[in-house]
């Protein structure tokens, strides 16, 4: 095949990657595709100086030192994309002067020279380093995808292909033989190139998709985490009229036959704590009474916070004589509590009402029933212990009048 042809066929290949590099900058903003747009744009211009090259003798020295810049920035690229790829790498100015090198063999190198293919000993074999550097640089990834591979196996075979025109430009030097087969070489780099071109893309897609999927995951657990702020109580981890309302709507959606009991609960005398001793002291009671509530109905039931010290349960497939059972010895574990800010132990005491539900849509009315249960019962609590008050004076009364 003429090489000029084959010239034409490669820089075809080559013009069209660059055109898809070109088109994902535009939607993608990572810094390996930045590297790898600017890299095979440089490739390009450098195959367009060669062919320029072949037809122009006069401008030939200057046209072959284009060519070569443009190869090895294609090469310095090429390595510093794979390298960012594992994270926030990129180039600075000290790593740039790294190229300095290889800007000093593009410019003497057609000098040293007088034929182009004398040259290709050297040039071929500072390609196989770039080649064999990005290969390196790719391999220690932790990625392992489908692009990964294809990527891997070009660079691989890249370097491997650019060591024997090496050793076979520099062997022809020494001793001149047949290298007819290389006249096909511009085919192999075209395939070779397109196919690290090809892997080049399908990694930044599945570094996009991946990073897609990480940020999905990220919004998941925010949302996670936003939905157990706003469906949980932050005082006492109990669940909050949000929700309660979600539970409803799920239940009633689900169209599944729910029954049960609601247990309304209230704490007797906590505003009078929070006057006495504060309002941390009542926060410290309120996480208590949750605490023992929790302890003594099933681990499937639900403990909501209603507002204050008010709280309901749920208790599915239990009814209310039972529930109220369960809850005789509330009381007594509410009994000498400690409390940080009340000097001497207190007893916290605890009114509630239970009533049952049929169904999911019963729901709200058992727990009014329930709330209108606890308030009565409340104030037989509270009309017990004001007579209990009034009868111990009286009876002081009636002790001290017969000693007397």
């Amino acid at each position: 095949m003429d090489s000029k042809i084959g010239l034409i066929i490669q820089l075809n290949g080559v013009f069209v990657v660059t055109v898809m590099c070109l088109l994902l900058n535009r939607s993608l903003r990572l810094t390996a595709l930045r590297y790898w747009t600017i890299a095979w744009l440089s490739l390009s211009f450098a195959l367009i100086c060669l062919r320029l090259g072949f037809e122009y003798d006069v401008f030939s020295s200057m046209l072959f030192t284009y060519y070569y810049l443009g190869e090895y920035i294609f090469g310095f690229l090429l390595f510093a994309g794979t390298r960012s790829l594992g994270g926030g790498w990129e180039l600075r100015p000290r790593t740039e002067l790294y190229f300095i090198p290889f800007l000093v063999i593009a410019v003497i190198l057609p000098t040293l020279v007088g034929d182009f293919n004398d040259a290709a000993g050297i040039h071929t074999l500072v390609m196989s380093g770039f080649y064999a550097a990005s290969f390196h640089s790719i391999h220690r990834s932790a990625d392992r995808t489908f692009g990964w591979k294809v990527l891997h196996v070009a660079l691989a075979v890249l370097s491997v292909v650019n060591l024997s025109y090496s050793v076979i430009f520099t062997a022809n030097l020494l001793v001149s033989f047949e290298t007819g087969f290389l006249s096909y070489h511009s085919v192999v780099d075209l395939v070779l190139k397109s196919t690290l071109g090809i892997g080049m893309v399908i990694v930044l897609l599945e570094k996009v998709l991946s990073d897609a999927k990480s940020a999905h995951e990220r919004l998941e657990t925010a949302n996670r985490r936003l939905e157990e702020l706003v469906h949980t109580d932050p005082l006492t981890a109990a669940f909050s009229r949000h929700a309660f309302y979600g539970f409803v709507k799920k239940h009633g959606d689900e169209n599944t036959e729910t029954s049960g009991c609601v247990g309304f609960f209230d704490i007797d005398d906590l505003k009078w704590i929070n006057d006495r001793y504060g309002h941390n002291a009542g926060d410290v009671v309120i996480r208590w009474v949750v605490k023992v509530i929790r302890d003594t109905i099933r681990a499937e039931d639900l403990i909501f916070r209603w507002g204050g010290d008010e709280f309901f349960v749920i208790m599915i497939s239990m009814d209310s004589e039972m529930a109220i059972m369960r809850m005789t010895t509330l009381e007594a574990q509410l009994t000498g509590l400690s409390v940080d800010g009340i000097p001497d132990p207190i007893d916290v005491g605890v009114s509630w009402g239970f009533t049952d539900f049929a169904d999911i849509t019963a729901l709200e009315d058992a727990i009014n029933r329930a709330d209108a249960a606890m308030y009565s019962r409340k104030l037989e609590r509270k009309r017990r212990k004001n007579e209990s008050q009034a009868f111990v004076p009286s009876l002081g009364e009636v002790s001290g009048g017969l000693i007397a």
